[in-house]
């Protein structure tokens, strides 16, 4: 099961830009696509669900070091959805042809924000964003 953070409880609602302040969920079993509010106020419970409920793969915009860690120990698979504004049935179909960046403890760097990368002038974005 696919689980990917969305901004509403519309059927093709965005890709919500920060995974651990996600009010929906959407998740993907096969077919089947359910929305759901997300009451759970912890990144750490928020993946502990995720392990209950068998979600194998996750799609985020951005997310913080420990959510991400927590995802890598439970052995789920993350998936980066891009840097534009991202509808959810756009974000399935590429993640079923493998057009999404899958990222792991590797190149974790160029996509999950590290809690020591904050510097005094609200630039916190060590990487570039390049438009093609």
């Amino acid at each position: 099961m696919i689980a990917i953070p969305v901004k509403t409880n519309k059927e093709n609602s965005a890709v919500m830009t920060l995974f651990g302040k996600a009010k929906w969920f959407a998740f993907v079993d096969g077919e089947k696509v359910t929305i759901e509010k997300n009451e759970i106020q912890s990144g750490r419970a928020v993946v502990e669900e995720f392990v209950t409920r068998g979600v194998t793969k996750v799609v985020f915009n951005h997310m913080g070091e420990n959510p991400f860690m927590l995802l890598q120990k439970a052995n789920i698979e993350c998936f980066h959805s891009g840097d534009e504004r991202i509808l959810l049935n756009d974000v399935i179909k590429k993640l079923k042809n493998n057009q999404l960046t899958k990222v792991d403890g590797v190149d974790m760097a160029n996509f999950v924000e590290q809690g020591n990368m904050h510097n005094g002038n609200g630039d916190h974005h060590n990487h570039e964003h390049n438009h093609h």
